[in-house]
């Protein structure tokens, strides 16, 4: 029986987070619910078959060496940038309409 070694559940964990960080970005995005919701499955759906061909333990054209450390180096800062663009996403737009977080204006003229 071949058990699943705690760095290649840490790995999956990872390749997982990207998923997630990506979809809730792309969820975020101002527009139409419509729009957003097939922007967040062409963003998930796009990394996976990128993961797929290139870095799956089952991929169709496997990386090695310096190309793999690169493309794991781009994968997982896409879903680093995705995952901060995420989390600010909302105080941006509050900073815009004027809600918790945005600056206060000064004295009004007429």
């Amino acid at each position: 029986m071949s058990g699943v070694t705690a760095v290649e559940a840490a790995a999956f964990g990872a390749e997982l987070a990207v998923y997630a960080a990506a979809g809730c970005w792309a969820w975020r995005r101002p527009g139409r619910r419509s729009l957003r919701l097939a922007g967040t499955v062409a963003a998930v759906t796009g990394l996976a078959v990128l993961w797929g061909q290139f870095a799956a333990p089952t991929a169709d054209h496997p990386l090695h060496g310096p190309a793999r450390a690169a493309f794991e180096v781009c994968w997982f800062g896409a879903g680093a940038a995705a995952a901060i663009r995420a989390a600010t996403a909302g105080s941006r737009r509050d900073r815009r309409r004027g809600g918790p977080g945005a600056e206060p204006e000064g004295p009004r003229t007429r």
